[in-house]
């Protein structure tokens, strides 16, 4: 293991079985998993994050989100998948990516949203988080987190959420 991550590398895995003394027994089945990188992690209420068959989402703004039920989330750049399958070494790099404005901008964009729900106690899905990086498109990303931005945000987040079921 110590030949592929180091103490102190953020890993996306599963966790396959928990052991007495409190060692876990961790499990990376496929390409998705691996080290965590280009990104930021928000940490939310854990109650906030429901369980569904994917925790790995990508959203149509060009940013990836793993949604943790301990919740973490992880919020990164877009890596195709077919970039990954061409060069495994990716898996286990400790190197970033180069991550342009635009791109950096939409990561924060959806932290602020995902940390904007989180504080007004939503539930965080690929869906809501959908719903409030459009409704906060008209504002900038580092005045999500203000209070009168967000909730305004959150109402128009719940409603949404309520038209669609």
């Amino acid at each position: 293991m110590r030949t592929f991550f180091a103490e102190g590398d953020l890993v996306f895995a599963e966790v396959q079985s928990y052991f007495a003394d409190g060692a876990l027994s961790l499990h990376t089945r496929s390409i998705q998993y691996g080290k965590l990188r280009n990104g930021q992690m928000v940490s939310v209420f854990p109650q906030l994050v429901p369980r569904s068959r994917s925790h790995f989402h990508s959203l149509p703004c060009g940013v990836d989100v793993v949604l943790g039920v301990n919740g973490y989330v992880w919020v990164s750049k877009h890596v195709p998948a077919s970039k990954v399958e061409a060069n495994a070494e990716l898996i286990y790099s400790d190197k970033n990516e180069f991550i342009s404005d635009e791109e950096r901008e939409a990561i924060a964009r959806v932290a602020n949203c995902i940390q904007l729900l989180n504080r007004l106690y939503v539930k965080i899905t690929d869906t809501s988080i959908i719903f409030a990086y459009e409704a906060s498109l008209p504002h900038a990303a580092k005045d999500l987190l203000t209070r009168d931005v967000a909730v305004e945000l959150a109402h128009s987040v719940k409603a949404s959420l309520e038209q669609q079921s």
